[in-house]
């Protein structure tokens, strides 16, 4: 997929945005929640990235939003109920760390992450909707990271 100037500039911002900002995250916080439900439910994320990065390998998996190449729209597995589960393992995997951890200073950190997640995940949606005709209708079924919440 070709982009244009401004999007390539997006492309790049948000998601340098977001390893700068999780690679900060990871250097300034515990990698470990407290307690063994917190413990799980981050536990949770990282089994539903683990299962979505095995299901999207058979598209062309880009850790930039834009789609690849001959990529193809992967529509089974987690991506049969959730648009961008690797957007979801994100929040369900690091926000255990926060709720057992507190820290304002790193809690305004993730917000900020949060934040650049959801533009990042538009952005996404809007590239993905022009290049892929069938995206359109996926969208209709699916949820974008929250099921029955967004």
């Amino acid at each position: 997929m070709k982009l244009t100037k401004n999007q390539k500039i997006i492309n790049f911002i948000l998601t340098f945005i977001q390893y700068v900002g999780f690679t900060v995250f990871i250097i300034i916080s515990p990698t470990i929640a407290d307690g063994y439900l917190w413990q799980f439910i981050e536990l949770l994320g990282i089994l539903l990235a683990i299962w979505a990065v095995m299901v999207m390998q058979k598209s062309k998996l880009n850790i930039a939003p834009q789609p690849r190449r001959n990529a193809i729209l992967v529509s089974d597995g987690p991506y049969r109920i959730i648009r961008h589960p690797m957007y979801t393992s994100i929040i369900i995997a690091i926000t255990p760390l926060i709720i057992s951890h507190w820290d304002v200073y790193r809690f305004l950190l993730l917000l900020f992450l949060y934040i650049n997640l959801i533009l990042k995940l538009l952005f996404e949606e809007t590239l993905l909707t022009s290049y892929f005709p069938e995206y359109s209708n996926y969208s209709k079924k699916t949820w974008k990271i929250i099921p029955y919440v967004f």
